[in-house]
């Protein structure tokens, strides 16, 4: 994406517009004082650039808004990292798109939990696709050992405690019983680290098997495991209505 020279730009949100990764992680990029402006190392991520005039440098390259955007969509098999890389040389989601841009996932997806995930080097929608303020919807498919009251299935849109500041809270869309198991349709709407896990632990129970069927309106019916493909235009714009709260 290009932006008009002299505009004034936040440095945080300019290096992930520039396909860093995440405003998040571009913070930390600034804060390790990776990156210069115009010939000086700067720590401030508030800082403001002015596109075309000053000059960024991260890893002796410099950093412009001229990267295309890319937008794809992912059917997370398990036992695939959500990371762009790892250390164990386990498989990452990054293994399963063959991109020469630096793209990253939107969010995360555990180990053993497969479904729906959106990857860009669009780092400036991906921060705002994963904040708690937009309320971004995600639903799954979890089957849960054991009978689940109906009593706790209530309880779930109410808030349940897993030892975090404030309760965590799902829609249920609806559930069955089989001998073994409950299979609960959820949606979420923010995404803690393991919350869905962690609500059923805090219930008595545990997850065995967890699918997000959908991102958003984004769904992965139509892909097999490790399949993916790339968002149309139309998706990606109301996608970006969506992040900013429309």
């Amino acid at each position: 994406m290009s932006e008009k020279s002299g505009t004034h730009i936040r440095f945080n949100r300019y290096l992930a517009m520039a396909g860093l990764g995440s405003r998040r992680v571009c913070d930390d990029l600034i804060q390790r004082g990776l990156v210069s402006v115009n010939g000086s190392i700067e720590k401030n991520p508030a800082v403001q650039i002015q596109v075309g005039q000053d000059e960024v440098i991260f890893q002796e390259q410099p950093i412009l808004l001229e990267t295309p955007y890319h937008y794809y969509l992912l059917n997370k098999p398990a036992q695939v990292i959500t990371t762009t890389n790892d250390p164990y040389g386990r498989t990452t989601i990054i293994d399963l798109i063959p991109s020469k841009d630096r793209i990253y996932p939107v969010g995360r997806l555990d180990y053993d939990t497969t479904g729906a995930i959106v990857l860009t080097n669009d780092g400036d929608l991906a921060y705002s696709l994963t904040h708690p303020k937009f309320q971004i919807p995600k639903t799954y498919a979890v089957r849960v050992l054991g009978q689940v009251s109906q009593d706790d299935l209530q309880r779930i849109p109410l808030g349940i405690n897993i030892e975090a500041k404030t309760p965590a809270i799902a829609e249920v869309l609806n559930h069955e019983y089989t001998d073994r198991f409950t299979d609960v349709k959820l949606v979420l709407r923010e995404g803690r680290k393991r919350e869905i896990k962690r609500i059923f632990m805090a219930l008595g129970h545990r997850v065995v098997k967890l699918h997000r069927e959908q991102f958003a309106f984004l769904r992965v019916d139509d892909l097999a495991e490790g399949k993916y493909r790339e968002l149309s235009s139309k998706e990606v714009e109301k996608l970006k209505e969506l992040a900013h709260g429309h």
